[in-house]
């Protein structure tokens, strides 16, 4: 037999049969639940027997196989279930960020659209009226080429007009009747 003292928990049956020596020909002398943690004392290599305490002081054999390091997965039910809840609610909230964050990046690239649209459409204006200052500067351009072929026309036709007007005044003032003289013979 092996002495040692370590913590145990019973095994995942309901319950197990605490016996009063190390085998199962040795009288019940108890029941223990499932999770109950005890405290190892010897070991029966022979029968494969542990000699144990429980919490409440009781001590007696059971097989080393209805004992286990860690807890039964009926003790970790409640943490585990506990940690999926916790962390069901942590996906929750990052999906739920998830979503305003997306919504949020649709509506930036959406506000981006009619920016871009709104600059297309100034551009075209602009690239319009570029085209009709072009068109006014060609026009004003022409204007100015032919600004000194139009001064000499205007003084030709200022210089003609006054020579016609001195040719008709001229032609036409022999011909108005004169005013006698009056004889004044006084």
């Amino acid at each position: 037999m092996n002495s040692f003292s370590e913590t145990r928990y019973i095994s995942d049956d309901v319950f197990v049969y605490l016996h009063s020596g190390p085998g199962l020909d040795y009288r019940i002398i108890g029941t223990l639940k499932v999770g109950t943690q005890v405290n190892t004392l010897k070991y029966d290599k022979k029968t494969k027997f542990m000699q144990i305490k429980s919490s409440a002081g009781k001590i007696g054999w059971m097989k080393l196989a209805e004992l286990q390091k860690t807890l039964p997965a009926k003790n970790l039910l409640p943490t585990v279930q506990k940690e999926l809840k916790a962390s069901q609610d942590k996906l929750k909230n990052i999906a739920s960020e998830n979503r305003k964050s997306l919504a949020d990046k649709e509506q930036l690239f959406q506000d981006q659209i009619v920016l871009v649209e709104n600059l297309e459409l100034e551009k075209s204006l602009l690239q319009q009226q570029v085209l009709d200052v072009k068109a006014r500067n060609l026009e004003l351009d022409l204007l100015q080429d032919t600004k000194d072929d139009r001064v000499q026309m205007q003084w030709l036709l200022n210089g003609g007009g006054v020579l016609f007007l001195g040719l008709l005044i001229g032609l036409v003032i022999p011909f108005l009747p004169r005013r006698k003289k009056r004889t004044n013979n006084w």
